[in-house]
């Protein structure tokens, strides 16, 4: 999950702080960078949350699959300094994956089929999480991923047994 470059600046506690993440690795301060891996973490459907302490409180660095990065602490998003609400996947959007088990059941299975699957449906989930865009839209575009992915998968499943016999 390798990030570009990011920097956060704000203050703890009356503290400035400078944290800058690059190439999976956080530096506090200008201090020597650690790796990601090295923080306590905690996974999602759609990312991976970092914990980073800072004067006794929690930075959480929270990674999405395909999304920037966002540094929050104290409840609040250090790049625009507004109060910070996690990334939620809407409950219609079940709809969708149940679409895609079918297609995995239906079209291409097996290993490949399921990395397939699986990433489309994080695709979805980020389009579908994205409160910038209004339901409706995000609610077709998740549509349009399912269609083109079904007809994708359709025609490599054709092309496959075509081969095969």
């Amino acid at each position: 999950m390798a990030a570009k470059e990011m920097v956060w600046n704000f203050d703890a506690q009356g503290i400035p702080y400078k944290i800058k993440l690059k190439k999976n690795k956080v530096s506090i301060n200008g201090a020597e960078p650690v790796a990601l891996d090295m923080f306590k973490r905690k996974s999602n459907f759609i990312g991976v949350n970092y914990s980073i302490m800072i004067e006794g409180k929690e930075a959480i660095l929270h990674m999405r699959q395909f999304g920037a990065p966002v540094l929050s602490y104290d409840g609040r998003d250090c790049a625009t300094g507004k109060e910070y609400t996690p990334v939620k996947v809407p409950g219609w959007t079940w709809v969708f994956i149940v679409l895609h088990a079918i297609d995995f059941f239906f079209l291409i299975g097996g290993a490949v089929g399921g990395v397939v699957q699986a990433l489309i449906a994080i695709a979805m989930a980020t389009v579908a999480s994205d409160t910038r865009k209004s339901t409706g839209v995000r609610v077709l575009a998740c549509l349009g991923i399912w269609l083109v992915s079904t007809v994708v998968q359709f025609v490599l499943a054709l092309g496959l047994a075509l081969l095969l016999y």
